[in-house]
């Protein structure tokens, strides 16, 4: 038997899918995204990018830098095109029912492949929409569908899924606070075991164990853990460090729950923290209280970072015009739970709206000094904000 023998064997296997969300919901976001389309004159769009195409067909793997794409016409089925080992997690937890492979070692057949079908569905002269400032459409497969589509036209198009993802739905929003559940578990299992002498590498373990025992999924951003000079650096993580007295410890990570994550950043000082320790995380966290009280639907983005940025203006190095206060996160796939569709900063133009979910990691990193951090991951609401990761901000002191 070889291998596409064994897809089509197991296409006919009587399985649960292991569907997100219902088939409804995920048709009722292509026609949200069909409508974006025919405002962009756009024929047919190739959706790379994976949680793009997750958000649209279901599909969920942890192999999510392997080849992929859903091919979404302005009429008829879509269908997905993939790397053969992914056909298999496409069966179990897509609603599409056309999916076709390409084979491991056929590396030109990604191009080729997806323009055969492009052609069948009559698209090769037509405005083919492309996910370009994604990750995704790699450089190969760029190339190559020009080169075997000559008379089509290619377009960027690298924004119109990321319009109807930006407001999350009940059940959307629901998902992260099951991440957050997880999350603040983890946190709450790991802070009392950080002392001198313990290493990075076995606060890690111990995040780990937690989340993963409490229900979460294979992690969009792997736990961050970085202690003492190894924090100077900004995402740095666990290397078999060991904690001494004078020491932050920084954790970053959040679980995983049907792909959506909330994440949360915390700081520990070994030891009794020196006053700028102490100064950076009363700062932080006045500033984070005063972003959850001037969250309204209705303010521009850079409204709200402009009105509650002067306190890090005292502590941070990093000048106000490109500090951003937050960030938008949720469905994630490796390597990144960020979304990327929008921030929390001056001169951004973004009206906040109800549904719309942030993590808002505040860090001072100066080089020389110890890094102090913390956030929340919370949703825009109809009056303000709820924050999901509720939990003690204040910064943890491990004296002994």
């Amino acid at each position: 038997m070889n291998y596409d023998q064994y897809i089509e064997e197991l296409a006919t296997q009587v399985f649960e899918k292991e569907l997100s969300f219902s088939e409804s919901e995920y048709r009722l976001r292509l026609e949200r995204v069909r409508n974006i389309m025919d405002e962009k004159g756009l024929d047919v769009l190739l959706v790379t990018f994976t949680p793009n195409l997750s958000y649209l067909s279901g599909y969920q793997s942890f192999g999510s830098g392997w080849y992929k794409c859903m091919v979404l016409p302005r009429e008829g089925e879509p269908i997905l095109h993939m790397h053969q080992l992914e056909v298999g997690p496409a069966l179990l937890t897509s609603w599409v029912k056309d999916i076709r492979s390409v084979p491991w070692t056929d590396s030109d057949g990604m191009a080729t492949g997806l323009a055969d079908i492009l052609k069948e569905r009559r698209q090769e002269r037509k405005r083919i929409g492309l996910e370009i400032k994604k990750m995704g459409l790699g450089v190969e497969l760029y190339e190559g569908l020009k080169r075997a589509l000559p008379n089509a036209v290619l377009v960027d198009a690298s924004d119109v899924v990321a319009q109807p993802r930006m407001v999350k739905s009940s059940a959307e929003v629901d998902y992260m606070r099951s991440s957050a559940g997880i999350t603040i578990k983890a946190l709450d299992t790991v802070l009392p075991m950080i002392k001198a002498g313990v290493t990075d590498n076995q606060i890690a373990a111990v995040i780990y164990q937690t989340l993963v025992n409490e229900g979460s999924e294979y992690f969009s951003t792997q736990p961050i853990v970085s202690a003492g000079q190894r924090n100077w650096f900004g995402h740095t993580t666990f290397r078999r460090t060991a904690l001494q007295e004078g020491d932050t410890a920084a954790l970053e990570f959040g679980a995983a729950y049907q792909r959506y994550t909330s994440a949360v950043f915390h700081t520990v000082s070994i030891g009794k923290p020196s006053p700028l320790v102490e100064k950076r995380a009363k700062v932080i966290n006045e500033t984070l209280d005063l972003l959850f009280q001037v969250v309204k639907p209705g303010r521009s983005a850079h409204d709200v970072a402009r009105e509650i940025g002067a306190g890090m203006d005292e502590i941070s190095p990093v000048p106000s015009s490109s500090r951003i206060y937050g960030y938008s996160i949720g469905l994630g796939f490796p390597p990144t739970w960020g979304e990327e569709l929008y921030f929390i900063r001056e001169g951004a133009e973004l009206e906040l709206k109800a549904g719309m979910t942030f993590h808002s990691p505040l860090v001072v990193d100066k080089p020389g000094t110890p890094a102090v951090g913390f956030s929340e991951t919370w949703v825009v609401t109809e009056t303000g904000c709820e924050i999901l990761t509720v939990h003690d901000r204040e910064l943890t002191v491990v004296e002994e």
